[in-house]
């Protein structure tokens, strides 16, 4: 009787500690429970099908109400930009750019911190220098570095290349913090950053998907390198002037005379938002972007535009083409990667999209290219229902993407001996392995557990349980949703967990003494020397580092996401 108990303890005990931890940073919210890909969650009132996208009004009347329930709630104020191939269908500020002065969001002149859906501006500045035979994606990106004080140390026989940064497959060790600091005079340059916090190579380039701030910032570094410009320079000269995205920068802090107003991030106290303190982001390319509505309307146009918009070429459409491509294949049954984005929802969708967030800003873009239909969507604050829930009413109601269907059972015999086969425990491989920062892999740690008739019930302590039917062999779908487990076996063991609502990373088998049962007893003292170590590094830091894994990698996804 003592282990039923100490389990149920455990988890009562985890999911409390944890919510009081949360809490005290300010973000409460479930790691991992953010409107994961494709689920159904949304409050949705009406269906107007995509044939009647193009219909602004009843457009502007359904966001206006989905919107509605969450300004003064969720967030303080917001701001979105829905487009239609080159026309602009909605651009409107939602609430308050700042509660203190009263001060409304304007689409057009509110700049918002939009996080790691900047990672799509640096992916383009890529692709144009590929285009432009500047740089090549297979090419050892070392290559690039020599009149740098950043060299990628050889660990394997393949090196890293432009492909896998894009693809977050370089395989460097997971760091949450992309060098997050409160005051601007400790932001250094992005060539000492990326030479003096580089993470280890774990693992093989390629092979496996791993989230990195680092890779992004890595990436936008040898863009800058091979034109001989900083990274501002050459996406302010080769993208925002070209786009007419006039109120874009990565600058920080933004500055002084930089067009239009910077929204005022905020925080929860108690129940109420109030106004906070700016943060700032030692690796740029990863994640410092700011721009209106306004300004992402015309980036997503030029991408739905095959690289252009208007008479304005940011990309030939070879190369457009090329990028909104597959680049890295996880499993055929769930989300991939392109190049920069990820895919969203459904597989079969074509979905591509990329959420991001800052301490206290969180945002999500979203393109569905069959339709010719972009979506964004920002918040000047991080709360618990990230942006993504309203991209997912809106991607809902205009069926932009097939609503789930019933999973239809494999036909084949041993389904049985397949769940009891994959059941264990599981970790992400985008979250840190040791240091203090564990604490939030044991958070996220999946656990499989067979039911009957072959299928499962997953689990985390952050209470995200569902239950799963195998479609195919080591392939299961989610009922009532679009997500999928893919499980690679080898010898009856499991290697790799594929999870289509989790883009940025696989899961892992975990070992034995790493998993929930044995750690759990300890979570809360893991959790008090967690808390210490980010009383040490301050509190800018260690929001961030939760607000990262939460919004970016929780699509639907580190931050800065």
């Amino acid at each position: 009787m003592k282990r039923p108990q100490l389990a149920t303890m455990r988890d009562k005990s985890a999911e409390s500690t944890r919510r009081s931890f949360l809490a005290g940073l300010g973000i409460l919210g479930a790691v991992g429970l953010g409107t994961a890909s494709g689920r159904a969650r949304a409050k949705i009132t009406s269906q107007p099908g995509v044939e009647s996208f193009t219909d602004q009004a009843e457009l502007k009347a359904f966001v206006d109400g989905v919107m509605d329930e969450r300004i003064g709630t969720a967030t303080p104020g917001a701001t979105v930009a829905i487009v239609n191939g080159e026309t602009p269908l909605l651009i409107k500020g939602y609430g308050s750019a700042n509660l203190g002065s009263e001060v409304p969001v304007r689409a057009d002149e509110t700049v918002f911190r939009v996080g790691s859906v900047g990672k799509l501006v640096t992916y383009t500045a890529v692709m144009q220098s590929v285009e432009r035979g500047v740089l090549d994606l297979d090419t050892d990106v070392n290559s690039y570095l020599s009149d740098s004080a950043v060299t990628v140390p050889a660990a394997y026989d393949d090196p890293v290349t432009l492909r896998h940064l894009g693809t977050h497959t370089a395989g460097f060790e997971s760091a949450l913090d992309p060098g997050v600091v409160a005051d601007p005079d400790d932001l250094e340059s992005l060539e000492t950053v990326l030479a003096n916090r580089q993470p280890s190579r774990i693992r093989p380039p390629g092979e496996l998907v791993g989230y990195s701030n680092y890779g992004a910032a890595l990436a936008g570094h040898i863009v800058a390198e091979a034109h001989g410009l900083t990274f501002e320079e050459y996406v302010q000269s080769e993208l925002f002037e070209p786009l007419g995205m006039t109120h874009s920068t990565f600058a920080q802090p933004v500055p002084a005379d930089h067009p239009g107003h910077l929204a005022t991030p905020h925080v929860r106290d108690g129940n109420s938002p109030v106004a906070a303190e700016d943060a700032y982001i030692n690796m740029r390319p990863a994640g410092s972007l700011s721009a209106t509505a306004t300004d992402m309307a015309s980036f997503m146009s030029a991408h739905l535009g095959d690289g252009a918009v208007g008479n304005t070429r940011i990309l030939e459409s070879e190369t457009a083409d090329r990028m909104h491509s597959r680049h890295h294949v996880r499993h055929p049954a769930v989300t991939n990667w392109r190049y920069g984005f990820y895919e969203y929802g459904d597989p079969d969708a074509n979905l591509i999209a990329h959420s991001g967030a800052t301490v206290n800003f969180t945002s999500h873009l979203l393109l569905a290219p069959d339709h010719d239909v972009g979506i964004f969507v920002a918040y000047n604050s991080n709360p618990k229902e990230l942006p993504a829930a309203v991209v997912d009413e809106i991607v809902a109601a205009y069926d932009l993407q097939a609503a789930p269907t019933p999973p239809t059972p494999t036909l084949r015999p041993g389904g049985q001996e397949r769940a009891e086969t994959v059941a264990g425990e599981y970790s992400l491989t985008h979250l840190p392995e040791s240091g203090p920062l564990q604490i939030v892999d044991l958070l996220e740690h999946l656990t499989v557990k067979p039911i009957d008739d072959g299928r499962l019930r997953t689990s985390t302590l952050g209470g995200d349980t569902r239950q799963w039917v195998e479609t195919e062999p080591y392939v299961y779908q989610e009922t009532g949703g679009h997500d999928a487990l893919a499980f690679e076996v080898t010898d009856g063991d499991v290697e790799v967990v594929n999870m289509s609502s989790k883009p940025t990373a696989v899961y892992q088998p975990v070992p034995f003494h790493e998993r929930q049962l044995v750690t759990g007893s300890v979570l809360g003292t893991a959790l008090s020397g967690f808390g210490l170590s980010l009383a040490g590094w301050g509190g800018h830091t260690g929001r961030q580092l939760w607000n990262q894994h939460r919004s970016e990698n929780d699509p639907g996804v580190g931050d800065l996401e």
